[in-house]
């Protein structure tokens, strides 16, 4: 199976509607408008493999939203490829990795307390 099957398209569109919603929740405008864009861009394309590549997702969101600024076009891409790139290496991750870092997560919280 390709890396760009992984993960499917509805989960991730799920993570980026829950980006959205974060950024509703007391985000700065900027950061609302750029989730927006993103689900957007998303549902457009209608896949996850695109986003996977830093490069690709830059020039799918110049392609798809061509009057954005450097910028916006910059941070669009760059939400769109972390949340793809994060649900796709939670996918592949081993089974000895996940304990790895869960037993971290327990060990942070117990040292917090």
């Amino acid at each position: 199976m390709g890396k760009e099957h992984v993960v499917s398209f509805a989960k991730f569109l799920h993570e980026l509607q829950k980006e959205w919603r974060f950024h509703q929740q007391g985000g700065t405008s900027y950061r609302q408008k750029t989730a927006e864009l993103s689900l957007e861009v998303a549902r457009k394309v209608r896949e996850v493999a695109p986003f996977l590549e830093r490069n690709v997702a830059k020039q799918t969101v110049s392609r798809l939203l061509p009057g954005l600024d450097h910028h916006r076009v910059e941070d669009v891409a760059k939400m769109l490829h972390v949340i793809a790139k994060e649900l796709h290496m939670n996918a592949t991750l081993s089974d000895e990795v996940k304990a790895y870092i869960q037993q971290k997560k327990g060990n942070n919280k117990i040292n917090r307390i």
